[in-house]
């Protein structure tokens, strides 16, 4: 009887650990995540993405430098240049004309005046010297009908322009216009007659 109840416990001891065994053999695994819950939706990720990375605000370019129709030298000294920038029709039938003049001498270094010394200044103006010139030299003319045009004046009399007349330096610009009665609308090229300096010949009208 010894021997048979030895037997039965060692046989259910030997299945108890089996038993143990198969149940440690099987690790526990966690559910799959639901992910559709988790993670948020694409198109809510986006408008955070584009706020994170706002554009830039657009950078200026350099300014455009100004056109030159055509250029010519002073008749009385060749370091004094006329730049002609724009010929245009304008509103209440009108022309209007602008040009810049520049004193192109080298600085004084270059010329080897002393410290203190006044560098060479060239006289353009009205009145009373060589290098004077009259208002009625400021003129257009329109080749298609023949004919020339002064300058407009208000019904007071005044000149509709403004154009230095004075002493230029070495560097000195200054920048100058006219109003005059424009030509017909047929009329695409004029001559530009600007004092003491040579004709601006055909020059296109936008």
């Amino acid at each position: 009887m010894q021997r048979k109840a030895g037997g039965r416990f060692v046989f259910f001891t030997l299945l108890w650990l089996a038993a143990g065994l198969a149940s440690c053999s099987k690790s526990p695994t966690a559910p799959p995540a639901d992910q559709s819950a988790s993670a948020p939706p694409a198109s809510s990720a986006a408008p955070a993405a584009a706020t994170a990375a706002a554009p830039a605000a657009p950078v200026a370019g350099p300014m455009a430098a100004t056109r030159v129709i055509a250029s010519a030298q002073y008749s009385l000294d060749p370091n004094l240049r006329v730049d002609l920038l724009e010929v245009k029709r304008v509103s209440g039938g009108a022309l209007l004309v602008r040009w810049r003049i520049v004193d192109t001498a080298g600085s004084q270094q270059n010329t080897g005046l002393i410290a203190g010394e006044e560098s060479k200044r060239i006289r353009y103006g009205v009145g009373g010297t060589d290098s004077s010139w009259a208002w009625s030299e400021l003129y257009f003319t329109d080749p298609a009908e023949n004919k020339k045009y002064s300058f407009l004046m208000d019904s007071d009399g005044n000149r509709l322009l403004d154009v230095f007349t004075g002493d230029f330096h070495q560097g000195d610009q200054r920048e100058n216009w006219a109003k005059f009665p424009a030509p017909p609308a047929t009329s695409t090229k004029v001559t530009i007659y600007i004092p003491k300096f040579p004709p601006f010949e055909d020059v296109p009208v936008s």
